[in-house]
């Protein structure tokens, strides 16, 4: 017991301010849509949470908007400026408030001169009587448009779950096209999702995600008693008679409920933290290719194979068909009929954090671009080559899921691509003898949303200002700890148990 009570107690102890950042930001995490209006300055955050050099996905793509005009969007919404980047204004009247719902993923001007923009909470589309944008309702709850797309005044519009179409002029009438299962689909689901939804609690709805709150607030109580358990003595010894025993008589109450609702979600407790273990690098590699089946009447059953798996799309009018990419990787159909769904054989690298670049180029090869780099892709040939050094790609298995240049957006005009955006070092112009633009104050000023900041604490990214590239330790390290602090706290309560049921009836004196 005394061994056991050292290892619970005092990695407890360290971790416990921890513990807590991990609950409060969870449970932000699992509720993204009540948070959408909340911001926080960046003034307040360390300087890598700064914009600078359009860094921090600020960009992820531009829209033609006029002679020597330009549409920006991305983190930052979207903006109007000219070709040398000197003068903006902000474009997003209409909008809600909040850095979140500023989140433009694509942007998109049809053949009839109608521009839609797809957003983390849905389509919008710009009202030029109003000069004002207004939101399109999609037929599906909360619609996040990871892609919009046109074919003359056509306009195809991709959520994570579906594939739709409208006529821009009668934008009531959306027809969704549902894509097919591809070709020897086996069924199952990545082992990646299935901890996913398991850590947060999705797996089973609003409920399953109430249940994980649930435990939350449990790790909040169980740190707090804890320390209160520890520091009692200390505080007893100052206080007078009275107080003091009102102070026991509350650790009393605290330790008798650590214990019991300790154990009572000791099972569930284990499930969030191993699963959560597993979410980050580098535990996350091993598992990002594993596949398993999914768990029989939870969502990940659902009767929509693509459900949670769309990320972008082309349209490659040339060969009348729709190539679009997914957590699975990348496919084709047709853009009429979707009666045939094919992966292809040979793939260009996307990383595990997701697609942000999907363009046709010429010559039936596509611009792809995510945390693993920048690629040229011809799809029907099977070449794939560096589009920043122009060697041929060498296929790798595992390893860390972010390259040499984490892409994070291009800059296009009408001479074709600019620059591309690196997550971290911003602009990187590909025009010898350019440089980036000044990044005005008005954008670099632009707060971080509470959800994303929730993220990176619950990640510890936001450590890295202490620790470097360390910080990818953080999560797989205070996983161990947990598990040590759990186990070690349940095998007390059990060998305490055991030994009052082993302990003589006390019997009456006579």
């Amino acid at each position: 017991m005394k061994t056991l009570r050292k290892y619970h107690k005092w990695p407890s102890l360290i971790i416990g301010a921890f513990l807590l950042l991990f609950a409060v930001s969870g449970i932000v995490l699992n509720h993204r849509s009540l948070f959408y209006s909340t911001d926080v300055s960046r003034n307040i955050l360390p300087p890598g949470y700064h914009y600078q050099n359009w860094n921090l996905a600020a960009i992820k793509g531009t829209l033609n908007a006029g002679h020597d005009s330009l549409l920006i969007y991305g983190n930052i919404g979207i903006w109007l400026t000219d070709s040398s980047f000197s003068r903006f204004t902000d474009y997003t009247p209409g909008f809600e408030e909040g850095a979140d719902n500023h989140k433009i993923f694509s942007l998109c001007r049809t053949g009839n001169n109608q521009l839609y923009a797809g957003t983390l909470n849905g389509l919008m589309h710009y009202n030029k009587q109003e000069t004002s944008w207004e939101k399109v309702l999609l037929p599906e709850k909360n619609p996040r448009v990871v892609k919009v797309a046109s074919v003359e005044d056509r306009l195809f519009v991709m959520t994570r779950d579906h594939l739709y179409s409208l006529e821009t002029g009668t934008v009531a009438q959306i027809m969704h096209h549902p894509l097919p299962r591809p070709a020897g689909a086996d069924g199952k689901v990545s082992l990646f999702t299935t901890f996913w939804v398991l850590h947060s609690g999705e797996l089973l709805g609003i409920a399953g995600k109430l249940i994980v709150d649930l435990l939350g607030l449990l790790i909040i109580f169980f740190t707090l008693s804890g320390y209160y358990y520890t520091l009692l003595p200390s505080i007893a010894r100052r206080t007078a008679g009275k107080l003091r025993k009102q102070l026991y008589r509350l650790n009393k109450f605290s330790v008798k409920w650590h214990n019991k609702l300790g154990v009572w979600s000791f099972a569930f407790l284990l499930i969030t933290v191993v699963t959560g273990m597993f979410l980050r690098p580098p535990l996350l590699i091993p598992i990002a290719s594993s596949r398993v089946a999914p768990i029989p009447g939870t969502m990940l059953a659902n009767a929509n194979f693509w459900h949670d798996k769309l990320r972008d799309f082309v349209i490659d009018t040339s060969r009348n068909r729709i190539i679009f990419s997914t957590t699975e990787g990348f496919f084709e159909t047709g853009l009429e009929t979707q009666a045939v769904c094919q992966p292809f054989e040979i793939q260009a690298p996307v990383s595990v954090m997701g697609i942000t670049v999907f363009e046709q180029t010429e010559n039936g090869t596509f611009l792809i671009g995510s945390f693993s780099g920048l690629y040229h892709w011809h799809p029907d040939s099977g070449m794939v080559t560096n589009a920043i050094t122009g060697l041929p790609y060498q296929g790798q298995e595992g390893g860390s899921p972010f390259g040499a240049n984490a892409v994070s957006g291009m800059i296009s005009d009408k001479a074709g691509f600019r620059a591309y955006i690196d997550y971290d070092a911003g602009w990187v112009s590909l025009r010898p003898g350019t440089s980036a633009p000044t990044m005005p104050e008005t954008i670099s000023g632009i707060p971080i949303s509470l959800w994303n900041l929730a993220l990176e604490v619950h990640t510890g990214r936001i450590f890295s200002v202490f620790l470097g590239g360390f910080y990818i330790l953080y999560v797989p390290l205070m996983g161990i700890t947990t598990l040590t602090i759990l186990v070690t706290g349940f095998l007390m309560w059990n060998r305490t148990r055991r030994r009052k049921r082993n302990q003589p009836p006390v019997t009456p004196s006579s």
